[in-house]
């Protein structure tokens, strides 16, 4: 096996390359904590990057179930966003190796428009994570190869934002907004095994949930003023105090990759997450624009657990020049409520190194959302019941990095 053209596959490279091609899975994941640049061979290394995504998502037939008699042909959900990653690698002392990194591995973002079927669900939809995280191994040799003990700590923060016509049946175009922060702490926890000879690395990893148990912010009704019967309640300033609770649930990955011929290589993972977690989250404080009264709102997610299974190979072309390609199936989310179906998505990168210190990365992947409907009448809030149906979409992303070495 010619271990040292396999050296920038059997690094961070590969499965970063790959990565692409997961920043689109079920419930809010867009990647999840990534921690591959641990295992660089470099004592030091920077690593820096970010990935596009573009889902071309559109709703069809969408009518609510209110008794509004609201209906809308097609809507077309608008939702590009960008995922960025920052790390920083340093070799401690001879056993012990540390990364800490900056992400954003979870999120959502939507945007449906207004004057639509649609738009008392959401006009906008938005949840926005930030992770700083520090992640330490303890490695040891073992016969051929070495094994590794791995933890480590994330500091989250969480911003979600919600806008909604309401009242459009009442023929009142305002938005209410509501936003919403809190910050958790989560850690994660496995190990792996090495043998670099045959440039080998399979890994198990735990990761936490993030507990938000404190989420805060206003409900904004002051869109709704001026149009009877929807107008704000008289001397009410619109703007009301609310609360939630709900997590990032705990997952659960496996990551395998060998050297399978002179400068080939073979990679694969497996990752588990328990978006079922999140079903009905209610949000306490929201009053009606009209009454004054408590009115019911929630986030009604209802999802099922999310699998995640990747699978590829890599070649290095030569000492400068290694690629992948990458096939991935994700496991759609969604179950009465939402369109998040199966996802099957494939992925190409190259990298580049024009000397042993920097290593520039390119990727691009195409994939299909796949189609479904959803009919939801109304778990948790009840004005909130509809039906649409969806196609088969076109899903696009793009992926840029560079790491140095030293």
């Amino acid at each position: 096996m010619n271990t040292l053209r396999l050296k920038a596959l059997l690094g961070a490279g590969c499965f970063s390359l790959a990565l692409i091609g997961t920043a689109h899975a079920g419930g809010f994941d867009r990647g999840g904590v990534n921690i591959d640049q641990l295992f660089d061979a470099s004592p030091y290394s920077f690593d820096a990057g970010v990935t596009y995504v573009s889902p071309q998502r559109k709703l069809k037939n969408v009518k609510r179930l209110d008794g509004s008699g609201l209906s809308t042909s097609e809507v077309d959900v608008g939702g590009d966003y960008a995922v960025p990653r920052i790390g920083i690698k340093a070799n401690i002392f001879e056993p012990v190796d540390c990364l800490v990194s900056y992400s954003q591995p979870y999120g959502a973002d939507a945007d449906y428009g207004t004057n639509n079927a649609y738009s008392p669900t959401a006009v906008k939809y938005s949840v926005k994570t930030n992770d700083y995280g520090l992640t330490c191994s303890y490695k040891f040799n073992v016969g051929k190869g070495a094994f590794r003990f791995i933890g480590g700590v994330s500091y989250q923060d969480v911003d979600a934002f919600l806008s909604r016509q309401t009242l459009l049946a009442f023929g009142n175009t305002g938005l209410g907004k509501f936003h919403l922060t809190d910050s958790a702490w989560g850690w994660r926890a496995g190990t792996a095994y090495e043998i670099p000879d045959i440039a080998l690395r399979a890994s198990l990893m735990y990761y936490s949930s993030y507990k938000y148990d404190g989420l805060s912010g206003t409900v904004d009704t002051t869109g709704f003023s001026g149009t009877f019967p929807a107008n704000i309640v008289p001397g009410s300033t619109g703007i009301y105090p609310v609360s939630a609770s709900a997590e990032i649930p705990q997952a659960l990955e496996f990551k395998l990759q060998s050297g399978i011929a002179p400068g080939w290589l073979a990679f694969g993972s497996v990752r588990w997450q328990e978006w079922s977690k999140l079903g009905i989250i209610p949000i306490s404080g929201v009053r009606s624009p009209v009454t004054g009264a408590p009115s019911p709102v929630s986030f009604d997610l209802l999802y099922r657990d999310g699998w995640t299974i990747s699978g590829g190979i890599g070649h290095k072309f030569t000492d400068q020049l290694s690629g992948l390609v990458s096939l991935t199936w994700d496991r759609g989310t969604s179950t009465t409520s939402g369109y998040q179906s199966d996802t099957y998505a494939v992925a190409t990168g190259i990298s580049y190194s024009p000397n042993d210190k920097v290593e520039v990365r390119l990727g691009g992947s195409i994939g299909v959302l796949t189609s479904g409907s959803s009919t939801f009448t109304g778990v948790g809030d009840t004005a909130n019941a509809i039906t649409y149906t969806y196609g088969n979409d076109l899903l696009l992303a793009g992926s840029a990095s560079v790491k140095v070495k030293f």
